[in-house]
């Protein structure tokens, strides 16, 4: 028999090699002695193992960072939601420029964003707007949409807007 017979028979040898009754058979095995393992993987090359490091350092600085300055990173934060259109970030932003947390004081900034949030329908914006621009403040409001600010924040639930419009238009709301 030459040796291409030989392989032929082999491979049509229907029973499998593990099955009891044959040479190979080990009971110990679950399946015979032809146990295939995995194969070795080959390490990760120099640059994803300093990938790996420079992302597990990044994040521990960006911990430290948010640890050390919050107020800082809040303020990036907020400002952009409120760049997206986010009226309530608007509105955050704007306490945030007349306070000065996590940025430096800027009554002009707090008023552009109050001015901002009181577009997109925030009422405490359109309130603070208004509220700014009574005490002195540069905005530009005009005298004639100070009374519909501060109604439909009055109308949106800020009591505060309700009492400046009897003290304002007492003719009006005070009855």
């Amino acid at each position: 028999m030459s040796a291409k017979e030989e392989v032929r028979k082999r491979s049509r040898n229907e029973t499998p090699s593990w099955a009891p009754g044959q040479p190979d058979y080990d009971p110990n095995l679950p399946y015979g002695p032809k146990v295939y393992l995995a194969r070795k993987k080959k390490p990760d090359p120099w640059w994803v193992t300093c990938i790996e490091v420079a992302v597990v350092v990044g994040v521990l600085l960006f911990f430290v960072y948010m640890y050390y300055y919050m107020e800082h990173l809040h303020f990036h934060v907020v400002r952009a939601y409120a760049y997206v259109g986010s009226s309530h970030a608007q509105h955050h932003l704007g306490h945030k420029f007349l306070k000065g947390h996590g940025t430096s004081k800027d009554e002009n900034q707090a008023m552009y964003w109050f001015r901002e949030a009181a577009k997109n329908g925030h009422p405490h914006g359109a309130y603070n707007l208004v509220a700014g621009h009574i005490q002195g403040y540069n905005t530009d409001v005009e005298e004639h949409e100070v009374e519909p600010l501060l109604q439909m924040a009055a109308d949106n639930g800020v009591d505060e807007a309700k009492q400046a419009l009897k003290d304002l238009y007492p003719h009006k709301y005070n009855t």
